[in-house]
């Protein structure tokens, strides 16, 4: 007689890697005058705080609402090696729509595929560009203002994986499918 296991397995219903694009530009550093000549370098911490699957039945769409938290250490390195750190954080908010699965397709073939969805991340990964434009120099005094600006070009790669939580029965090996099989071993021709 065989034995069974009840196992829980997550049922994968979506699986797709997205491309997010948070692209700012122009913006100002504040009342810190930055010399020419100056580079910006640092760390961009990237975290998904929420994500929530969302059925369109409408459109025939399946969205993840995700939350982003984006956290920024940024340092500017002025020509004469002062340090001047910038850091700030954000939330940034994305409807993901998955390209290739569709709601009434899924809810054809079983309506139970739709029921108690889950996000599941994969992986975060992703590059940020942060250009930098420092000060111009007033005409009149000769001075540094205090307009210098950077640009940022964020696109954060995600791979999300909507599943379903489920309990199977699972057979372990049956003895009537296999067979141990006793080796014979053959002499050669006696001497």
């Amino acid at each position: 007689m065989g034995f069974c296991e009840k196992i829980k397995v997550p049922r994968v219903i979506c699986d797709e890697i997205f491309y997010i694009e948070d692209d700012e530009f122009d913006i100002s550093i504040g009342e810190i005058r930055v010399p020419p000549g100056s580079t910006i370098a640092g760390t961009v911490t990237v975290t998904v705080l929420e994500c929530d699957p969302r059925i369109d039945f409408l459109l025939n769409r399946i969205f993840a609402d995700v939350v982003f938290m984006v956290q920024k250490e940024l340092t500017i390195t002025t020509p004469e090696e002062e340090l001047i750190p910038l850091e700030f954080g954000f939330r940034l908010e994305r409807a993901l729509e998955y390209r290739k699965c569709f709601p009434l397709e899924l809810e054809a073939i079983d309506p139970d595929f739709l029921v108690d969805l889950e996000c599941q991340v994969i992986f975060v990964a992703g590059t940020d560009v942060v250009t930098l434009t420092p000060s111009t120099i007033d005409p009149e005094t000769g001075e540094l203002l205090k307009d210098a600006t950077f640009d940022e070009e964020l696109t954060i790669q995600l791979k999300l994986k909507l599943v379903q939580e489920r309990q199977l029965i699972m057979a372990l090996c049956d003895p009537r499918h296999g067979v141990n099989i006793n080796v014979t071993a053959e002499n050669g021709p006696a001497e």
